[in-house]
């Protein structure tokens, strides 16, 4: 393929992170009885994410073998697709309550892969992601719940790439 379509692709990211969410300061409002503040516990998210990404390579130190190039640094950016899973043990009464809510947010990154063959390599990434999830939970005195939050993640990744 020549032209500038030789420097574009598309690819697929399936990949499962586990971010940290520690003690939060949250604001509670009861009908009648006004709004206030308060601590709120640790909850243990888990997000699956599929990617689907538009991908610009720029071809470094061609041959003959690797007409593409061997060095391919690389500029992704695409929409993903969230399951983010919340357990809470200690908020809401009863408690162990858990929900799971997906949806679609943003996926970009930067890296360089390295080709052992024509379509095998290894590759190194940083990586952020974007969504906005929301949970609901029961609780005996509040009633229903609904958490929301901004999910930004940042990662660096290593991997092998296989290419067809």
């Amino acid at each position: 393929m020549g032209g500038p379509l030789q420097f574009l692709g598309l690819g697929l990211d399936i990949s499962h992170f586990a971010p940290n969410i520690g003690l939060q300061t949250r604001t509670f409002c009861l009908a009648g009885f006004g709004c206030g503040t308060g601590t709120f516990g640790a909850i243990d998210l888990s997000v699956t994410v599929i990617g689907f990404d538009a991908m610009f390579r720029y071809p470094l130190m061609k041959t003959p073998q690797f007409p593409n190039g061997q060095l391919q640094p690389y500029f992704t950016l695409g929409p993903a697709v969230f399951i983010a899973h919340a357990e809470d043990t200690i908020n809401f009464f009863p408690f162990n309550q858990s929900d799971t809510d997906t949806k679609l947010g943003l996926k970009l990154g930067l890296g360089a892969t390295w080709l052992f063959t024509k379509n095998i390599g290894m590759f190194g990434e940083y990586r952020f992601t974007h969504f906005s999830p929301e949970f609901t939970f029961n609780d005996s005195f509040l009633g229903k719940s609904t958490l929301s939050t901004d999910v930004n993640t940042h990662h660096f990744l290593a991997g092998v790439s296989f290419r067809f």
